[in-house]
Order: C-alpha cells, then sequence, then structure tokens
C-alpha cells in the first residue's frame, strides 16, 4: 500500500504536519476512565465489541489482503482458540463502537492471520492499522521489560488495564508508568546542499539524516546542535521544529527539526557514522537513478524531512523519483 505524501503548505500546523507520519495518525480513543476497575475491564473483555491484538516478540499479528496487510482484530472466541486463555492484556482504547486490547502470545499458525514484523510490513499498512499496531507493540514492550521494580528487584503486577506496574514488595509498592525515548532527528542545510550520514550496518549506499538521543538536562534544540556536531563536526546556527513520529522499535518519540548550518568542514568525531557528506538536489537525483544513493525507507520521519527540503524546489517530486528508482532493502 504506497502512502501518498501530501504538499505542506505554509498553514499547516504542526498537528497537521506530524499527523503525515506513518504511526502518527492514531484515531484510537484511549479512554483512560475505562481502566478504573477490573469489573469494567472484565465486562469489556466479554463484549462482543471488544477485539484482540496478538503480539509475538517484534511480531505483529495481519491479515493479507490484495492491497497489503491489515491488523488481524480477534474476538475473544476467535483468540482463545488460537491462542489459548486470555492471561494478560492492555487495554488500548476504543474506535467507533470497538474495544482493543492487545496481548503478548507465543506464535501459532491460524487461519486468522500471520504473524509478520511490523518494521517489515508497516509500509503496507493503512494508516489507522499501523498507528494502532505500533501502539500494541511499544506498549506490550514495555510491560515485558518491566517486569521487576527498577527499584528494589521484585516482581510487579498490572494495574490500570495494563498502563501502570506497580512494585508488588510491601515495602516499596512503586508504581511504574509507559516510557518512550525522545530523540531528535534533523536535516541540516547550508545553501542549496543537505547533511546526510551513513552507518556501516545500514543496507548499502543508503544514506540518511542525522539523529540520536536527547540526555538528560538538555532541550532538544540542544541534543540538535550537539549531535549535529558530534557526529559529523557541523555548527547549527538555527533549528525549526518540524514534526514528530512515534517510532515502536522500540519506544522512541522522534522529534524532527530542519536546521541551518554555519560551517561546511566535516569531521566525524565521534566514529558513529561511517561517511557523511553534503548533496544537493541534483546529485540526490543522480543517485538514485545510478543506484549509488539510497533513501531511508518512506515510514520514517527521516524520508519526510528530505522530502519536504527536496520539494521546495521545481521539479519532480522526491517520492516520484524514489518509485521509480526503488530497490528494495
Amino acid at each position: 500500500m504506497n502512502h501518498v505524501a501530501l504538499e505542506n503548505s505554509p498553514t499547516m500546523n504542526h498537528l497537521q504536519l506530524s499527523s503525515l507520519n506513518l504511526f502518527s495518525s492514531q484515531t484510537t480513543d484511549r479512554a483512560p476512565e475505562q481502566r478504573s476497575t477490573e469489573t469494567t475491564l472484565a465486562c469489556l473483555i466479554n463484549s462482543e465489541s471488544s477485539r484482540f491484538l496478538p503480539v509475538s516478540g517484534t511480531n505483529v499479528f495481519v491479515r493479507r489482503e490484495a492491497s497489503g496487510y491489515r491488523a488481524a482484530l480477534l474476538s475473544l472466541i476467535e483468540f482463545e482458540k488460537t491462542f489459548g486463555v486470555l492471561v494478560d492484556y492492555v487495554y488500548l482504547g476504543r474506535e467507533f463502537d470497538q474495544h482493543y486490547f492487545a496481548t503478548i502470545v507465543e506464535e501459532n499458525s491460524s487461519n486468522h492471520g500471520e504473524f509478520v514484523d511490523l518494521r517489515s510490513c508497516a509500509a503496507l499498512l493503512d494508516e489507522r492499522h499501523a498507528a494502532l499496531l505500533s501502539y500494541a507493540r511499544a506498549i506490550l514492550n514495555w510491560r515485558k521489560t518491566q517486569s521487576f521494580c527498577g527499584s528494589c528487584g521484585a516482581r510487579t503486577v498490572a494495574r490500570s488495564g495494563g498502563h501502570m506496574l506497580q512494585c508488588t514488595a510491601p515495602q516499596c509498592t512503586r508504581e511504574h508508568y509507559p516510557r518512550t525515548d525522545p530523540a531528535i532527528i534533523v536535516l541540516v542545510e547550508h545553501g542549496d546542499e543537505a547533511l546526510f550520514g551513513r552507518k556501516s550496518e545500514w543496507p548499502e549506499k543508503r544514506y540518511s539524516t542525522i539523529a540520536g538521543f536527547v540526555e538528560p538536562g538538555e532541550s532538544a534544540e540542544q541534543a540538535v546542535i550537539r549531535e549535529v556536531a558530534e557526529e559529523t563536526g557541523i555548527q547549527v546556527e538555527s533549528a525549526s521544529y518540524h514534526s514528530s513520529q512515534p517510532w515502536p522499535f522500540p519506544g522512541t518519540l522522534m522529534l524532527g527539526y530542519h536546521a541551518q548550518a554555519a560551517s561546511r568542514s566535516i569531521s566525524l568525531n565521534d566514529k558513529e557514522l561511517e561517511d557523511a557528506c553534503w548533496l544537493s538536489r541534483k546529485q540526490i537525483s543522480e543517485g538514485l537513478a545510478t543506484g549509488r544513493f539510497q533513501l531511508p525507507t518512506d515510514i520514517s520521519i527521516s524520508f519526510r524531512l528530505i522530502e519536504d527540503w527536496y520539494n521546495k524546489k521545481d521539479g519532480e517530486s522526491l517520492r516520484t523519483l524514489r518509485n521509480r528508482y526503488h530497490k528494495d532493502g
């Protein structure tokens, strides 16, 4: 399924810009009031309006269709016939007349769907189901990694429909809530060129924008300046926020920026990158045509940042060029 990028307008606000990023078009009402009591949740679980999303490791449960994939949303009867009695779950919320629950399972063959890695199938999901599966995968990963209290080491138990884990030790009882790691990702410009970096573990010829985690005690904008300097030696003189994207691999919030460079001389200071370079739009189009340059996957905010910069000039859009010369990998 191809995701059609809308042309940005000067009047578009950050909410509209972020909604164009895959995994961001979340239409589920998280309905926190439904998590208040176990009785309420038990009624919902047994309701005909509830649907269950099985997740196994990095794999989500989907149905294959002619146009791509859809989330395989199972009734309780369908779920228990395939995966056994429902033991643990997270209440995701409601949409239209349905309530959604996510749960960790062991993979099992089923006529209702198949397990596929979310990263590999995301581009073939519609925006609504991509966002729902992203939400399920991210919060279940948090649940899986917080089985023990970070303060005392005792086991935790789920509360509030799975959105809080409480330490079971009587002397502790600490409450743990879902966490997401903020990271910046930035397209740096200088004149008519943009800065690109490459890591050795990426597919051959792939380049992308500069990214890194926000560290304690710094703002996102300070992280932009630091990460660009650490990885490329380039000094940033200004930065403007573009949009955000939840990135469920495993659980990051990507904060996208465009920035202007005060210098051009590249130095790979922390050796995190294998290569970094300045590229013009002409060099990018020629690189795509000859196979000497590959863009990041178009499910990522990195592609959006590059696309919005590239499309400021008249001519073929970046997505048109990418689709013409795209190679998997």
